[in-house]
Order: C-alpha cells, then sequence, then structure tokens
C-alpha cells in the first residue's frame, strides 16, 4: 500500500530461476486527496528500461533519503506466516528535488546465495504537486514466507528525476516452535506476494493453498458456521468489530481448506442483527470470497429495519432455531456423521433476551466444536455457548493465531479418528 501522513518527530523446495523480474502489481492504499490519483495517465514501469541488474549487482546505495524497516515474521489468522516491511520518505526530501515524482518500489526475494524465489512486486504512485513538509510518503508491502533464510532486495525508483534507492535485508523465519501443523505449508511456495489488487479478498490473498488433510474412515458432513454480525456488546467500537471480521475470515480461510477423505464441507454465515442466513456456500475446494465480502459488509451495515430492532430479544435465539433445523434433519441410514463448527466472538445479548438451550430427544448422531475469540481483554463473558450446551461442544477459547492453530490441529486428529 502507499500512504500519505503526517511527519512525526517520534514515530511510535522449488526450482529456481535467476534471472528476469516480472510485475506482480499490488493495490495501492492512499490517504491525502490533493496528490494526483488518475494512475492510468502513466505507463507502468518496464523494468528492462532500467539498469536493475546493475543496480542491484552495485549494492546499497541512496540517492533519496528515506528510512526503510524489515518488521519480526509472524503469524496471520488465516495462518499464513508474513513478514511486513515499509519505506517512508519525507515529503521535505521529495521537494527538494522537484514537485513531480512518478515512485516505485520494486521488491523481490532471493536466497541467501542469489538464487530467484519469485517475481518482482511493485507499488506505484504519482505526485504531481509540491507536498507540505510535515508530511511523508509510506509504502508498505507483505511478504507470505514458509519458514527459512531469504535476502529480501528493494529498489525505490522516481521515474521523474531518475533517483533511486537500494537496499538488502536478511530475512530469517523460523520454525513455530512445537508446531501442531508441521506439513501445513507443504503445497506453497516459499514466497508469496498476497494480491492486495483483489479487493473483494481479505488478508492479501494468495493463491497456494494449506495442507490440511483429513484421515477419516467413515464419511463426515461438516458444516462451519460464523456470525457475520459483530458481537451487540461491541456495536460502534471499530477497532474490535474490524477484529472479529478478521478472526471470522482468517478462520474460515483456513477450515475452508481441510480435505476430508470421505464427505463434505459447508459454510454458512449468519446475520444475528437481522435474524437471517446471509451467506451459505456448500461442499466447495475454496470460499467464494466476493459473496462472503459482501455477506460481511451487509451485516456491518447500520441500515436495520424497525422490525429487526423490534425482534432484537430473539437475536440469540436465532442460533438455537437455526441449529435446530439442522439437527433435526434426520439422516438416513448410512449418512454421513454430521460435524457442526461454529466460529465467532464472545457475545452478550441484550437484557430479557431469549437464552433457552437446544432441545435435544435422544442421539443427534452429531458431534460439534465451539472456536470462540476474546477480542479483548475485558472479554470474558459469553452467552452464544448456552444454546449449544446439548450438544456438549469441544469448545476452544482463542486469543491469537497459534491458539486458533491448535484448534485446527486438535479438530484434524480427531475427526480422522472417524
Amino acid at each position: 500500500s502507499f500512504i500519505m501522513r503526517p511527519h512525526l518527530r517520534h514515530p511510535r523446495h522449488l526450482r529456481l530461476k535467476k534471472f528476469g523480474f516480472g510485475i506482480a502489481a499490488l493495490c495501492l492504499l492512499w490517504l491525502f486527496p490533493s496528490v494526483a490519483s488518475a494512475e492510468d495517465a502513466y505507463p507502468p514501469l518496464d523494468l528492462h528500461s532500467i539498469p536493475i541488474s546493475a543496480w542491484l549487482n552495485g549494492g546499497d546505495h541512496t540517492d533519496i533519503s528515506w528510512v526503510f524497516r524489515v518488521n519480526d515474521p509472524y503469524l496471520r489468522i488465516d495462518q499464513r506466516l508474513e513478514v511486513l516491511y515499509s519505506a517512508t520518505v519525507d515529503a521535505k526530501a521529495l521537494n527538494k528535488t522537484g514537485k513531480q515524482h512518478e515512485l516505485f518500489l520494486i521488491s523481490r526475494v532471493s536466497t541467501p546465495d542469489g538464487e530467484w524465489l519469485n517475481e518482482a512486486g511493485i507499488l506505484h504512485k504519482s505526485i504531481d504537486q509540491e507536498l507540505p513538509n510535515n508530511l511523508q510518503t509510506q509504502f508498505s508491502m507483505r511478504m507470505v514466507v514458509q519458514p527459512g533464510d531469504y535476502m529480501l532486495w528493494t529498489v525505490l525508483y522516481d521515474r521523474k528525476t531518475g533517483k533511486h534507492n537500494v537496499t538488502r535485508h536478511h530475512v530469517k523465519v523460523g520454525e513455530l516452535r512445537g508446531d501442531p501443523l508441521p506439513d501445513l505449508y507443504q503445497r506453497m511456495p516459499l514466497v508469496e506476494f498476497p494480491n492486495f489488487g483483489d479487493a473483494e479478498k481479505p488478508l492479501g490473498a494468495v493463491g497456494s493453498l494449506l495442507y490440511l488433510p483429513v484421515h477419516n474412515k467413515q464419511p463426515v458432513q461438516v458444516e462451519v458456521i460464523s456470525m457475520l454480525s459483530p458481537p451487540e456488546q461491541w456495536t460502534g467500537r471499530g477497532r474490535v468489530v474490524r477484529a472479529h471480521n478478521d478472526d471470522t475470515l482468517g478462520a474460515l480461510s483456513a477450515l475452508s481448506q481441510m480435505e476430508l477423505a470421505a464427505g463434505g464441507i459447508s459454510v454458512a454465515g449468519l446475520d444475528l442483527v437481522r435474524r437471517q442466513i446471509i451467506f451459505e456456500q456448500s461442499d466447495f475446494r475454496s470460499v467464494k470470497w466476493d459473496a462472503l465480502m459482501d455477506a460481511v459488509k451487509k451485516a456491518q451495515s447500520p441500515d436495520i429495519s424497525t422490525a429487526a430492532l423490534q425482534g432484537s430479544k430473539g437475536n440469540g435465539a436465532f442460533f438455537r432455531d437455526y441449529l435446530d433445523k439442522q439437527i433435526s434433519s434426520e439422516p438416513g441410514e448410512g449418512a454421513p456423521t454430521r460435524v457442526f463448527i461454529v466460529v465467532t466472538s464472545s457475545t452478550l445479548f441484550e437484557s430479557g433476551a431469549d437464552l433457552r438451550p437446544l432441545q435435544i430427544e435422544g442421539d443427534c448422531h452429531c458431534r460439534a466444536y465451539y472456536l470462540r475469540f476474546r477480542l479483548t481483554i475485558n472479554d470474558v463473558f459469553d452467552q452464544l455457548d448456552r444454546f449449544m450446551k446439548p450438544l456438549h461442544p469441544r469448545t476452544f477459547n482463542l486469543l491469537n493465531a497459534r491458539d486458533l492453530r491448535k484448534a485446527i490441529a486438535e479438530i484434524v486428529e480427531d475427526l480422522g479418528k472417524l
């Protein structure tokens, strides 16, 4: 992404190709309205038009005063390992060389001995006027990686002035200690730049798949049930709602990649505020992210009907009734074992809400898992679990991506015993 922001004095095993930079465009996030945004008016950068190989072979170089940072690797909620890095330039430094600039941040990753691992990622932004000296321009990029040692090569190039910077950084990504899913990245390339150009996908989508085989002998039908509406107690708290969205979408992304030896997976997204099923997908290989993101936007919309508001004491009961309908459908002889995986954040309902649990007669011939995210340190109470008590779900309280990884590993192992 590309950001204009005020300046703060005190800011807080693959076959490898050795030559050739390809282009993998990433989307731009920019927050300063007076900067030119007509990107279509500018031709794309032809990497053959600049001596980039000579620049890289020449070592670190700085024409444009900048600050380049590489953050520590971290585990995303969708179970990818990611490294975030950024390049920051003060507007004052740009203004010294003119009012117009075409800035390109070009990145590529190699092994420590120089074998290229991926094609280039390029960010671009044009500036057509002098900027206030108290602003900064910042490029932010990410790379999804497997554990290993890498060399990150980055070039900042101004096509208007011809000036350029070059930097190389050693990036070491360690194995997760006691990893419960050590084979998860078997199918992934060593390095990928997320496709931020696809605005319909969350988290900076990558094209590769996780490796999550389930060695069940009996057929199972897994239904992942997610609460797309934010918990009622956090309505209006933007940061907490975003955390709820990230956790929910990340968990759905990972869980949907389980590969059952026999059976199928479906996903349902519920809006408890409107008491509607707003997303459904059955028997798939990958989530239809465009439809799911539309459903998330609907669940976050402030437009709520009068009828929905008047019936708010039944919001939780809608979830109970949905479960009851799924469980009450009598499976035929030899039908797959039904598995319900509920993904949500801790949720509280208004005073006087209907919190009666499910009523189950006999054996439902199913099993249930409850993945419950804690969004803040004060998020210790939950009423949604009351509806599920008769199912005796295996409950996982999740604070971070590592907790989710352990939960997925236990679910995969548990289902593999069927």
